[in-house]
């Protein structure tokens, strides 16, 4: 009976000395099992992360028909990446040669404008039957034969932008003022077909389109004229055009990436930004006008960054039909390290810059400019 006794506690205490061992072996069991359960879950989860993205990017639309009448069935197909158009191939069905036509998508340089070059095959007989055809079933854009007077300020620019290199100028384009007696409709989104060969270079260079046909769409989206949100207003959801305080001779208006004004009973548009002729969009979706000041018959306006941080100031000489971009290491040439211009004031004959180094930095510089030397070499250009 003592022997019985002394086994079942011998056997008792080695089960109670095991425990902790056993309790230790089932927990790692445990956290093994859950890790794995994790990592199977973290990789089921990017697996369908990317066979999602690769199905946005990859989405494809084909159409087979006799878009030039020919008696034989040709071939469009449109590729679109994450929603936006990416490009088109077109294949005559009779001589089996494929035209491409690339699309910018949206985000490209952040630019009111988009390019699309079509080839010279579109031009001639079988192609012009086609490209009606095929021309919807790729935009969703309308044409139209005419331009309204914030795009045709843009084109003008395009074509007379130059780069210079002196002291006070990066660079210098002209415009056809135009005035109207009817108050400016903010523009929406329209297309148009472009055959004037000074006017694509200008396009094809500012786009660093590698293109040399003489026909091409040109895209306004003149929707984000009144559809951006505003940064530094009380009130982001701003409604355009704003009414901005005026000078003595006329009025000035402001839509999210423009400005017009108003002398006497006549508007004309002044100044519209744009990514790709003068890099100061940062996004479509955000107002890119910081600040705008009067100076006598000129107007002096300030962009939002691009890329984040470096801002550009421009003057625009109206009634000349003149613009010029400011040389930023004239502007900043006191404090080098500055790249961000955070708002301005004319005072007198002066122009004061607000700047620091970074949008969030908190040490302002005050810089001064001679708003008449400048203006003297302006009147040189």
């Amino acid at each position: 009976m003592r022997f019985v006794s002394s086994f079942i506690s011998a056997f008792l205490f080695n089960i109670k000395m095991r425990k902790p061992k056993l309790k230790i072996f089932v927990q790692k069991k445990l956290a093994k099992n859950y890790l794995r359960s994790t990592m199977n879950l973290k990789f089921t989860f990017l697996f369908f992360l990317l066979s999602f993205v690769a199905i946005a990017q990859d989405d494809t639309k084909k159409y087979a028909f006799d878009f030039n009448e020919d008696g034989t069935p040709d071939e469009l197909i449109v590729t679109y990446f994450i929603g936006m158009l990416d490009y088109a191939s077109y294949t005559d069905g009779a001589t089996k040669v494929q035209y491409r036509l690339p699309f910018q998508r949206q985000e490209t340089k952040h630019s009111l404008i988009k390019v699309t070059p079509i080839p010279a095959y579109f031009m001639n007989p079988a192609g012009e039957k086609a490209l009606p055809k095929i021309d919807s079933l790729m935009f969703s854009i309308p044409t139209t034969n005419k331009a309204e007077l914030s795009m045709l300020w843009l084109l003008d620019n395009y074509i007379t932008k130059t780069t210079l290199t002196n002291k006070y100028f990066s660079s210098y384009s002209t415009f056809q003022p135009t005035w109207v007696k009817q108050k400016p409709r903010l523009p929406k989104n329209y297309r148009l077909l472009i055959s004037d060969t000074l006017l694509l270079k200008g396009l094809y260079d500012a786009h660093h389109v590698k293109d040399t046909n003489l026909n091409a769409y040109v895209t306004y989206l003149g929707k984000y004229h009144t559809s951006a949100i505003s940064l530094d207003r009380n009130d982001v959801n701003a409604v355009y055009p704003i009414r901005l305080d005026s000078a003595k001779n006329f009025q000035l208006f402001q839509s999210a990436h423009g400005i017009y004004i108003k002398k006497d009973s006549l508007y004309s548009w002044v100044f519209v930004s744009d990514g790709a002729l003068y890099n100061n969009i940062q996004k479509l979706e955000w107002e890119s006008i910081i600040d705008v000041k009067t100076y006598h018959d000129y107007i002096i306006v300030l962009n939002q960054p691009y890329p984040a941080i470096q801002n550009n100031l421009f003057i625009v000489d109206w009634k000349r039909g003149k613009i010029v971009e400011l040389n930023r290491q004239f502007l900043l040439s006191k404090y080098p390290d500055v790249r961000y211009m955070e708002n301005i004031q004319v005072t007198e004959d002066y122009l004061i810059i607000f700047a620091k180094n970074k949008p969030s930095s908190y040490d302002l510089h005050e810089i001064k400019i001679d708003l008449r030397e400048v203006l003297e070499e302006m009147m040189k250009l």
